[in-house]
């Protein structure tokens, strides 16, 4: 991952954190950095903004709407 278009930040761990981040990271196959990188992304997507669903107001655009009676006399 190139680090032109990346800002670079520092934080400061704990010596348990560092041996954990280190192990983690060496199992995953990735560098400390990518495997920080990953997982900060996944808990940041909770604060993304999503864009509501455009299917969100099908139900009004209906013109026209059937009966429910239909649905529950046939068949007796």
């Amino acid at each position: 991952m190139a680090l032109a278009k990346k800002k670079a930040t520092t934080i400061a761990l704990d010596p348990e954190d560092d041996r954990l981040l280190s192990r983690a990271a060496q199992e995953r196959g990735v560098s400390r950095s990518e495997f920080i990188r990953q997982h900060l992304s996944l808990v940041l997507e909770q604060y993304r903004r999503h864009p509501k669903p455009r299917s969100a107001g099908i139900v009004r655009a209906l013109r026209e709407r059937g009966d429910e009676s239909e649905l529950f006399s046939a068949g007796r």
